[in-house]
């Protein structure tokens, strides 16, 4: 899914996954880790195109520099380039909280990024037994018996950040900076 036409040219593109956690040294020196389990990803992309060009990006400010979700592909993380080729399903129902997925034969690396056919939360998968995956963080919705594991093509919806400066430069070429938090 294109965010923008071909005029509009998208560069720097970096995404960011935030994960709050805590440490703690015990007495005995052993560091203790604690996750809070809630995860999100943060874009971060430039912008650059012509004045004559200015309108598109105009209407995508006015659009969504409100709060209003926009979606997007994630650039190269949206591109699979592992081993398996096959659609994935969920083969059980999973109530929101669960991370262990049962799921059909599959060969999904850890570290791939998934969608979930009802979501638009982002996961990644941190365990894979062959039968089912364990993605991180928790789900957030239910998942049925059925449903698509996205692994390829994957799209994010995000929110543009409050701090973000949209004004632009009066120039013949213009450049903008847009950062954006997963919309949860």
């Amino acid at each position: 899914m294109a965010l923008f036409s071909n005029d509009i040219k998208i560069s720097d593109f970096q995404m960011q996954s935030i994960e709050p956690a805590y440490s703690n040294k015990s007495w005995t020196g052993s560091q203790i880790r604690r996750s809070t389990g809630i995860q999100y990803y943060q874009l971060t992309f430039n912008i650059q195109f012509n004045q004559a060009d200015r309108q598109e990006v105009l209407n995508f400010i006015a659009q969504y520099s409100q709060g209003k979700p926009f979606s997007t592909d994630l650039g190269y993380y949206s591109q699979y380039t592992g081993k398996h080729f096959a659609t994935v399903y969920s083969t059980a129902n999973i109530n929101k909280g669960g991370s262990v997925i049962p799921c059909t034969a599959n060969m999904l690396e850890v570290g791939t990024l998934v969608t979930f056919q009802n979501s638009t939360k982002i996961h990644r998968i941190i365990a894979n037994t062959g039968t089912s995956i364990t993605v991180f963080p928790a789900l957030r919705q239910n998942v049925q018996a059925g449903e698509v594991i996205r692994y390829q093509g994957i799209t994010g919806t995000f929110i543009i950040d409050i701090d973000c400066d949209l004004n632009l430069p009066s120039k013949n070429i213009m450049n903008l900076s847009i950062k954006a938090t997963e919309a949860l």
